[in-house]
């Protein structure tokens, strides 16, 4: 049996289970083992591309206008005063959303249409809740929300229309039948995000059609200032 060991360790064959050769290291002492440290990584490797391939496309909804949540806030706007117009039928959520927005990006709001840079008009605000599922009582379980909201911003020097558009938000809802209380608050604060969330695409768009139209030129024709040359007979 001594033999037979000595005979493949000669031939260096590993022995399953069996420590044949002392592990070799470097000058600070650590051991090379490259198998070693490749097993023990690479199961981390798929976890690693994931989380990268996340990053990438945050990054990529970040700059197409999409938002997180904790991200409900859109910069600077390419205006500073401007006067708000909201015709009966907006909902309170929206109106407080887009004056707390319009607050954080640093716009003043006036009451004067002489004193604004920009108007914004705010249509009334749609809002529909379509039952999903219900209970064996025949109680509502779980509803779909749909909120939209529609608007049109004026440059009040000109009287030109900007933008016109709607945009709108949904959410799903569980509610909870022996809780309705708490199911009441929390459909307050739904929908409270999802008022938050359509005045932050207001406001994008808004943003996107002044930087448009401060964008645009016009092209002057240019004058002909080559010599007439006169015909030879």
């Amino acid at each position: 049996m001594l033999q037979m060991l000595k005979t493949l360790n000669k031939f260096n064959m590993p022995l399953k289970g069996l420590k044949t050769t002392p592990p070799q290291r470097d000058q600070a002492g650590l051991v090379e083992n490259d198998q070693a440290w490749s097993n023990r990584v690479w199961p981390f490797m798929p976890m690693v591309l994931i989380m990268s391939l996340l990053i990438v496309m945050m990054a990529g909804l970040s700059g197409c206008g999409f938002h997180l949540r904790g991200l409900n806030t859109v910069g600077e706007m390419q205006f500073k005063t401007v006067k708000l117009q909201t015709l009966p039928g907006v909902r309170p959520e929206v109106q407080q959303a887009m004056r707390s927005q319009l607050a954080q990006s640093g716009v003043q709001l006036v009451d004067s249409l002489a004193a604004a840079e920009l108007q914004i008009i705010l249509q009334p605000t749609v809002y529909k809740a379509n039952r999903t599922a219900y209970s064996g009582l025949g109680d509502t379980t779980a509803e779909f929300l749909r909120m939209e909201q529609s608007f049109s911003a004026v440059v009040v020097a000109t009287e030109e229309t900007l933008v016109t558009s709607s945009v709108q938000t949904y959410r799903d809802r569980q509610i909870d039948t022996a809780a309705l209380l708490a199911a009441n608050r929390e459909l307050g604060s739904i929908h409270r995000e999802m008022a938050e969330d359509l005045v932050i695409n207001i406001m994008e768009r808004i943003n996107r059609a002044i930087l448009k139209a401060s964008h645009r030129t016009t092209v002057a024709p240019v004058e002909n200032t080559l010599p007439t040359i006169a015909p030879t007979h």
